[in-house]
Formats: structure tokens, sequence, C-alpha cells
């Protein structure tokens, strides 16, 4: 066996490199259940595995320059999204057919016959429990019937689609850098929880937002809310969370948040980090990690972080650093400078 190319996803990671066919059907076989493949040209078998577990989600690479023709039954009890880097693979699912490219990711679930006919392809895929995907879908009101059809392919260039491809890339990249702690702690949960938040984002975005039912009677007013989150920032958080802190459809929690705060569940919490990280900084100074701390509270693309601090302080983290010992205290904007203020009208989540 021989290291992989410097361009690898995941190479700190590794779970397989190499040219024999019959030990990759038995490691894939034993990955994603009953395995049978075979070379579709005179080209030379070579295929490089890496995978890494972050919380309940898998995070895999695969690289194979050999054109193949795979035929599987998806075993386990795990639904996984393939996003293809480079190249492409026919799939026949169930008999019918979907096509994952670098701009279309398709789903496998459990108990799935699958065929692939597959060029030279980079991918990464992200595997979820089945189990968790069906509690989510269920507290989503997406439709569970036929779920092996309408989710078997996803647009990789819509806005969730988009974001789950760059966060996944991000991870893989992240975990091959010596020292990241991104597989075990409240970072890990973190990111866990983002990818499997976008994932459903993913899949609830072809459905209007009329398909959810109308607000429902919560267990909590929006005040209480609005305390639990402040007191939780450092935790995974995700509108469907929300939800079920309030007994309410996350659609209810959505109409709430823009009716009384005028902007969605996930501004308020972003804006509510940025402010926390922003006093963090200030009491940290010259002390503080602005990496450590963003990915803390939750960021972990520090370009969009910082991007995103500058236009919500109007200077970057490293600034607010450098001024801490100068200005304490200073620039508390917060969730209130894009949001209606949190001491403001307290309501129950029914509109």
């Amino acid at each position: 066996m021989s290291a992989g190319p410097p361009d690898d996803y995941l190479s700190r990671h590794p779970v397989l490199h190499t040219r024999d066919l019959d030990e990759s059907r038995q490691l894939m076989g034993a990955m994603w259940g009953k395995h049978e493949v075979e070379t579709r040209e005179r080209i030379p078998f070579e295929t490089t595995v890496n995978h890494v577990e972050i919380g309940d989600t898998g995070l895999t690479y695969v690289r194979c320059p050999t054109p193949l023709r795979v035929r599987c039954t998806q075993g386990g009890d795990r639904c996984t999204v393939f996003l293809h880097q480079e190249g492409r693979a026919q799939h026949q699912i169930n008999a019918e057919f979907a096509l994952a490219a670098p701009g279309s990711a398709v789903i496998v679930i459990p108990g799935q016959d699958v065929r692939m006919d597959s060029e030279a392809v980079r991918l990464l895929a992200l595997d979820f429990p089945a189990v968790r995907v069906e509690q989510a879908l269920r507290v989503r009101r997406l439709p569970r019937g036929g779920f092996e059809r309408w989710a078997r392919s996803r647009d990789l260039t819509s806005p969730a689609g988009a974001s789950l491809l760059s966060l996944a890339r991000w991870a893989a990249r992240e975990l091959d850098r010596p020292g990241a702690h991104l597989t075990e702690g409240p970072t890990a949960a973190l990111l866990e929880q983002t990818l499997f938040s976008l994932f459903l984002d993913s899949l609830a975005e072809p459905f209007p937002a009329a398909h959810a039912p109308g607000p429902l009677l919560g267990k909590v007013k929006l005040s209480d809310l609005d305390d639990w989150i402040l007191a939780n920032l450092q935790q995974p958080l995700s509108v469907d969370a929300l939800a079920t802190i309030a007994g309410v459809s996350p659609r209810a929690v959505q109409l709430a948040f823009r009716h009384y705060h005028q902007c969605t569940p996930m501004e308020f919490v972003r804006r509510a980090r940025l402010n926390s990280i922003r006093q963090e900084l200030l009491a940290r100074g010259d002390a503080a990690s602005v990496t450590e701390v963003a990915m803390t509270f939750g960021f972990f693309h520090m370009g969009h972080f910082s991007g995103a601090y500058r236009r919500e302080f109007g200077e970057r983290p490293s600034e607010t650093v450098r001024q801490s010992h100068r200005r304490p205290g200073a620039g508390r904007a917060g969730p209130e400078s894009g949001c209606a203020s949190l001491s403001g009208k307290r309501a129950s989540l029914v509109g």
C-alpha cells in the first residue's frame, strides 16, 4: 500500500489504499452492505478510502480513478449522502435512476438495491443514523411515505445543498490539520448538528412553507425560549431543537421569530453567538484565540465568520482583541441590532 496524493481529503484518517480489487470488495462490503464490483475499462484498479466519525455522523472520502460497475444492497442502519467532487456515477436505486455529480447528491437508505456505473471519481459521503432521519422527518412534518423516492437526489447548487457541501469539504480539510479537535467534545457536537441540519434543510427545500401546519400552542413562552437560547449558545442549536424545547412545529417557531423578532430563529442564534464571542474576546484580551473562541460558538469557516463579525460590529475580530485593553466593554451590539430586543415584547408561541 502507498499513501494517496496530497489533495486527498481526510488523509490523516486512512482506512484503505489498495490496488487489490478483492481487498476493496471486502472493505466496501463491510461498510455499505453486500457488495459486488467489477472494473468497466482496461484501467488498473486503485482506490483510496478515508473515514472519520463526528459524533453519530460519519464522513468518508473515496478516490477511485478506475471506472466501476457496482451492485450492492445498502446494509446497516445508516442513510448515506454522496457528495461528488469530481466525476459522475449513474445510480439505479430500486430500479429508479439518479445521477451523482458535483452539482447533484444521491441519497441511499438501508435496504435499497443499488446498481451504479461510475466514472473515475473523488467524493465525500456523509452518513446519518436512519432512525434519526426518520425522527427529523416527523418533527419537520415532511412526508415519510415514499421517502426513498422523493429524497433520492438533491441539488447541491441550492442554498442548503451548497452550504452542506461547503461545510463537509471544510470539515474534511480541517480534520487533516494537526491538532484539529472536531471528533469529540462541544465543537464536534456543534459541527455534527450543523451538518445534520443542513442535510434536513436540503430535504425540505422543495416543499412550500404551507406544507407545515400553522402555529400550535407551545409549552413555553417565546421569552423563555429566548432565555434558553442565550443560556445554551455553545450547544448544538437548530430550528428542530428549538421546536422540541417549545413543544411546537419548526414552522411555528419560524413564524413566532418572524413576527416578534423580525428575523429567523437561526439569525437570532447567529447574532447572539456573535455578541457572546465579542464579549469573550473583550474579556480575554491578548490571550484570546479568535479561532478557538469562534469554533466554541459554532463558527467553523473563519472567512465567513470574520465577514459576519465585521458586518455586525464594524471591525475585525483581531481588532477587538487589540483594542480590548483600551475600551473594555465597548460595542455591545447583539441580537437586538437586527432583531427585536430581547427585553422587548414577550409573547407566547401562538400568532
